[in-house]
């Protein structure tokens, strides 16, 4: 029996209200309130552009599509992350080039990522990734992008309201996307969204979402697309969703520096650099002796966690797209790595019981 769950969202009777609005509109599908969200998830962020849509992998697509991403285009992405960052690349016909991660802060290395671009000389990409929710080194990217006239992507499916140097995330002039799955600090239990200052690919994204079909044109299509649209009863959800974000990062914080106050015995953590001024903890990730026992214990105790995730070339489809390539550290990383329970609206009791159980498990 679970006693304290690895992730919970928050639905209430705010969400619930919304949504029976929208039944008795009549109007369920994209619409006006989907453009209402996207308007006020732009404010928040401070962007001037946001595209909404059905998922993260969508939003993804849709960016890798706007800036013309085709088959046999180099792309790097990082060894340690979600499998939907490569399987993306993959599925447009782009080719993966994977690079390894930073072992302290688990996000792709700029050094490693340096060594790629000189060595193979014609990059398209880089997808960067703030894996858990902490930003990386952006004015770094910025410089190596604009060096050798890269598209920078951003997958931040995990950050939003995250802060760059007081900045939030989303807000740095490279197309950067976001998922709103139901684990994530703001849900509309399945989406996602592209952001972005560019209007050109504003206008790419909003036509690849509607299977390319010209707005002024019923059944015309002047570009490839797919129907990634999300509907107005998610979108307002997310609109609820986004009055109570700051709360929630707030108790997500809360809850991971408790962690770090007390467990640092037997776990180390993701270290956030001085230029993150905000982190969001998504996940709460540590890195932590005799994991496999520990994720055993802890579910014999009532306490839900996930390993993440396995390096992109030890996926047992995608090995073979990655065969000789070294990564160590994103090896080092997952062999060690436990994804601890952190929700919106968890209990600061709730994170005691997973710190004794975690304490009673390194005394025995």
């Amino acid at each position: 029996m679970i006693k304290v769950p690895w992730s919970c969202p928050d639905i209430d009777e705010e969400e619930k209200q919304a949504v029976m609005e929208v039944l008795k509109s009549g109007w369920f599908g994209q619409g006006p309130k989907t453009k209402d969200f996207e308007r006020k998830l732009a404010e928040y962020i401070g962007v001037k552009h946001a595209i909404v849509v059905n998922n993260g992998t969508s939003a993804l697509i849709c960016a890798l599509l706007a800036h013309n991403i085709k088959p046999g285009d180099k792309v790097i992405v990082p060894a340690y992350t979600f499998i939907a960052t490569v399987n993306v690349a993959l599925l447009l016909g782009a080719r993966p080039i994977l690079s390894d991660i930073d072992p302290r802060t688990f996000n792709i290395s700029t050094e490693h990522v340096r060594k790629i671009v000189k060595k193979e000389g014609d990059i398209k990409a880089i997808i960067i990734v703030d894996v858990a929710g902490l930003p990386t080194d952006f004015y770094t990217f910025h410089e190596m992008a604009e060096k050798y006239e890269l598209v920078l992507i951003e997958d931040a499916a995990e950050a939003l309201g995250a802060e760059y140097r007081q900045k939030k995330i989303g807000s740095f002039g490279h197309t950067t996307i976001f998922s709103f799955h139901a684990a994530k600090q703001l849900t509309t239990i399945e989406g996602g969204a592209i952001v972005t200052n560019n209007e050109e690919i504003a206008e790419k994204c909003r036509l690849i979402r509607s299977h390319g079909e010209d707005p002024r044109r019923k059944y015309t299509h002047i570009t490839i697309g797919l129907n990634l649209r999300i509907s107005d009863i998610q979108s307002v959800i997310g609109l609820a969703q986004l009055g109570k974000l700051s709360r929630y990062i707030k108790n997500r914080q809360s809850i991971a520096e408790l962690y770090k106050k007390e467990l640092p015995e037997h776990t180390t953590f993701q270290y956030v650099p001085k230029y993150v001024t905000s982190h969001p903890y998504m996940l709460f990730i540590a890195l932590a002796n005799n994991r496999d026992s520990l994720v055993k214990y802890l579910a014999q105790n009532g306490i839900d966690t996930r390993i993440p995730w396995p390096p992109i070339h030890k996926q047992p489809y995608h090995s073979s797209f990655f065969q000789g390539g070294s990564y160590p550290n994103a090896e080092r990383v997952y062999s060690r790595a436990i994804s601890l329970p952190i929700y919106n609206t968890m209990m600061l009791e709730e994170a005691y019981e997973v710190i004794r159980v975690i304490k009673t498990f390194y005394k025995k």
